[in-house]
């Protein structure tokens, strides 16, 4: 039995007190859709009259609104361009069913509600704090978020599903367990591919159940939604996955230098697009997806759960070819993570540096084009440390974690006890050990 396992064990057979309630839980309830409702007021609000307001979620309405007409929701590849999965059509299309001019305050209900719902899931397992307790602190930490971090607040301000994804991932890691756990990353990867990662973090672990429900998930959901879809499908696989048509729509300076991808480090100055060739650039997001994955496993394997998913939301995202403010919608759980490593934990520590950093808005400072030439040295270099303190700060919460949680069973001295094995023919199978 590996560490994690004992770590369940003793965290569903906690029998230490729990805090006292404050209040009834039907009050907190009442009391956290009033302050969501009154919050998502507040934000529609201000929102609604800001240019580029709710573009995204616009974009996605108007992309519905082709595929009526057209019948191929991919063949107006254009501003708004619906850069989703085959999954994606059939999970987004109940957007249709909401009136266009209650929309934006709709989603914006859904982004505050969803990112309430993952502190709940979080502080649940982490403190030990009564139900009514835990949603009070999670509707607290739901007002201050958005105003702290922008990527969260972008969440909003576009339209974006980054929260949604964020809270299916947390609650199939943290909440869910039998055979429906893989449904929720399942159906994530359907939706926006980068959470696939997941599905090889279970598998690093030997949790293969889990990754192969995972994996019938998105298979399923992709054959509903082409048979419901038929020549948007087979436009999306041709075109836009294997002809990279979405990939060329984004190749651009103004991408290269908004984006937090660990790639577009070497596409912008003092580089240049095109630095680094398409090869060239898979090789290194799959090293820094490596060691992510190494970090994963060892955190999981100390019993560090939640710690183990941070690594893998941070790895599924700055490892994409294109990374957008709003991915980043994963942020506040750091904020959690002294409550499973403590304080000592240099990842902890790396942690708190990257949100400090990233409260900062880089991306309003962020200067694409050939305009950033005309700029004082000054403002140069401002929009230089702009375009890369995400990338950097979230680069190393993945090394430290790696340096902190690196496996035992990765150590020289157990690869060459391996290969002793392997060279006698021994069929053998050691459980890992730290």
């Amino acid at each position: 039995m590996t560490l994690a396992e004992h770590h369940d064990i003793a965290h569903d057979a906690d029998s230490s007190p729990i805090r006292r309630s404050l209040m009834p839980m039907w009050a907190a309830v009442v009391a956290s859709i009033v302050v969501v409702v009154i919050e998502s007021a507040i934000y529609f609000a201000i929102v609604r009259h800001q240019s580029g307001a709710f573009s995204d979620l616009v974009g996605r309405a108007m992309n519905f609104d082709n595929l009526k007409t057209t019948g191929n929701i991919y063949s107006n590849f254009a501003l708004e361009a619906f850069t989703y999965p085959p999954g994606g059509i059939l999970l987004l299309c109940p957007v249709v069913l909401i009136p266009f001019k209650y929309l934006g305050a709709a989603w914006t209900v859904g982004v505050l509600g969803a990112l309430a719902a993952t502190f709940f899931v979080v502080i649940r397992r982490l403190m030990n704090e009564s139900d009514s307790n835990t949603l009070l602190l999670a509707t607290a930490l739901t007002i201050v978020s958005p105003i702290a971090l922008s990527a969260v607040y972008d969440n909003i301000f576009w339209g974006q599903i980054g929260v949604a994804l964020t809270l299916a991932i947390v609650v199939d890691f943290l909440v869910v367990r039998g055979g429906m756990q893989g449904v929720l990353v399942g159906l994530a990867t359907s939706l926006k591919i980068y959470p696939g990662i997941f599905i090889i973090i279970w598998l690093t672990r030997r949790q293969y159940r889990q990754a192969l429900t995972a994996i019938a998930t998105v298979i399923v959901t992709t054959l509903v939604a082409t048979a419901l879809w038929y020549h948007s499908s087979i436009s999306f696989f041709k075109e836009e996955l294997i002809g990279s048509q979405e990939l060329g729509h984004f190749s651009t300076y103004t991408t290269a230098q908004t984006s937090s991808s660990v790639v577009d480090i070497f596409l912008r100055p003092p580089y240049f697009l095109g630095h680094l060739s398409s090869g060239e650039s898979m090789v290194v997001a799959a090293v820094v997806a490596v060691i992510g994955l190494i970090a994963s496993f060892g955190a999981w394997w100390r019993g560090s759960e939640l710690t183990a998913v941070v690594v893998g939301l941070v790895i599924s995202t700055i490892c994409c070819p294109i990374s957008w403010n709003h991915y980043f919608a994963f942020l506040p759980l750091l904020l959690f993570l002294p409550l499973e490593l403590g304080w000592r934990s240099w990842t902890t520590r790396v942690s708190y540096l990257a949100l400090v950093v990233n409260i900062f808005p880089w991306h309003r400072w962020r200067i694409a084009g050939a305009v950033q030439i005309l700029l004082p040295k000054s403002q140069l270099y401002l929009s230089y440390v702009s375009q890369n303190a995400t990338t950097i700060s979230m680069l190393l919460i993945v090394l430290v974690a790696a340096y902190e949680f690196w496996p035992a069973n990765l150590s020289l001295k157990f690869l060459r006890h391996r290969r002793a094995q392997w060279s006698g023919a021994q069929d053998t199978v050691e459980t890992p050990s730290l």
